[in-house]
């Protein structure tokens, strides 16, 4: 479970980071618009990772103690 976890956060984090960076060059932002942008697309990017880490990452049990 482990390796389909870090490849999906691999891809997850390509295709997020890809398609905002594509954003940023086919559309002509400007400015703050611009910066907004490219720190909403990392935001998005790390929340999806961070949810894909919580949820998919197998974690030790408390009843194993």
């Amino acid at each position: 479970m482990k390796g389909i976890t870090a490849i999906l956060i691999l891809v997850m984090t390509g295709l997020i980071i890809g398609g905002t960076m594509w954003g940023l060059l086919a559309w002509a932002l400007t400015g703050w618009i611009k910066v907004l942008f490219g720190l909403a697309g990392l935001a998005v990017a790390t929340v999806v990772n961070l949810g894909l880490f919580w949820f998919l990452w197998p974690r030790q049990s408390d009843e194993d103690d």
